[in-house]
């Protein structure tokens, strides 16, 4: 069994997150694009209160919790906190057909 680590970052941080998970060795994930939605206030540009969206993309890993934990502390070190959030679903196990 394994652990799901999700990383939801601003757009803007996804090629420095993609270099910093590979330098990591950390080479079996996946992205995809996404929006975060958030009162207009609490969001920057013109373009993003118009719309009630932010850019974001969401990382996934499956990996072990104690690696999971020392990738978020090297992130948050590395990119702070406000522009990414991190989760993790435990107990994660791979479904293999019968045949």
């Amino acid at each position: 069994m394994c652990s799901c680590l999700q990383i939801y970052a601003d757009i803007k941080l996804k090629d420095h997150i993609v270099d910093a998970l590979l330098e990591q060795r950390f080479n079996d994930f996946y992205y995809e694009d996404c929006d975060k939605y958030a009162v207009r206030n609490l969001l920057i540009s013109q373009r993003e209160q118009v719309s009630g969206r932010k850019e974001y993309g969401k990382f996934s890993l499956f990996i072990d919790y104690d690696s999971a934990v020392e990738l978020v502390e090297f992130l948050h070190e590395e990119y702070g906190k406000d522009d990414i959030k991190c989760y993790m679903i435990q107990n994660i196990e791979e479904l293999k057909s019968r045949s």
